[in-house]
């Protein structure tokens, strides 16, 4: 009985061991499968939740990225505007010191014209009311010698006298006023006339001229210069050139225009002589 029992123990031991075998064998094939579906269902749940994921970082990515050139570009607009301002001050600048020189040139110019005056330059720092300068403002007073009585030059041509002074500033009268009469000549045929001031007249840009006599050969284009004979203003101003001439009436007598060499639309720098002609001289 016991020998029976001892022969059996070794084959049912096998069938035991066979069993797990196929029992492992069986779950491990069980479970390829179920890990294969739950990868497949993982896979189908998280692959759209990852694109959307990748596109919300790609979109957001890009943003940054514009956001970051947008600021580079901002930071070179701003300096870039900087540069422009410094650009645009330094051009000012140059064309300051552009105005100044041929400010400077203009007055050389009209020193040599008058080589036989003592001469001062000045610039304009006011005007009277109105388009023209009838009357201005200069910042040369009686510290600078400037006195009354002195005639004032512009664009090689004769404005006006001083009329007032001040210790730094003076005020200069101009010839293109009413009632200012400039005794004149002719330096071609050395004819005497008067040469006047007339504001109507001078709306056309010109002066008048009258008292010429009838056997002058004033003609347009003649140099008009102050006389030797003028109370006020010493020879050889030049005032302007002669525009038009007709006959007068009486027919002893001819009147005309006379454009003068000064712009009196625009004044900026002067030239003071300085000395005052003493009557009789």
């Amino acid at each position: 009985m016991n020998t029976q029992h001892k022969k059996n123990r070794p084959r049912g031991g096998l069938l035991i061991l066979i069993g797990v075998c196929l029992f492992l064998m069986l779950v491990s094939s069980f479970s390829t499968s179920f890990n294969s579906v739950l990868r497949n269902g993982v896979n189908r749940v998280l692959m759209p939740m990852q694109r959307g994921m990748n596109k919300v970082g790609s979109y957001v990515f890009k943003r940054l990225e514009k956001l970051r050139d947008l600021e580079e570009i901002q930071e070179k607009t701003q300096q870039l505007e900087e540069e422009l301002a410094l650009l645009r001050s330094q051009n000012a600048q140059l064309k300051l010191k552009e105005k100044e020189l041929n400010e400077l040139q203009v007055l050389l110019k009209m020193q040599e014209q008058y080589p036989d005056y003592e001469s001062l330059g000045a610039h304009v720092i006011g005007k009277s009311s109105g388009n023209y300068f009838q009357s201005f403002m200069i910042d040369r007073g009686s510290r600078d010698g400037v006195r009354i009585g002195m005639n004032v030059l512009a664009h090689g041509g004769l404005v006006g006298l001083v009329t007032a002074v001040g210790d730094t500033y003076a005020t200069v009268e101009t010839i293109i006023n009413s009632g200012k009469y400039v005794s004149a000549m002719s330096t071609r045929d050395g004819s005497h006339f008067l040469v006047y001031g007339d504001l109507q007249l001078y709306s056309q840009g010109l002066l008048g001229l009258e008292n010429a006599s009838i056997s002058s050969d004033l003609g347009t284009g003649d140099m008009v210069v102050t006389s030797n004979i003028s109370d006020l203003y010493l020879p050889g101003l030049l005032i302007g050139y002669v525009e038009s001439m007709k006959t007068d009436s009486n027919q002893l007598t001819r009147t005309g225009t006379v454009r003068p060499a000064a712009d009196f639309d625009s004044l900026d720098t002067v030239l003071v002589i300085l000395t005052v002609k003493e009557k009789g001289e």
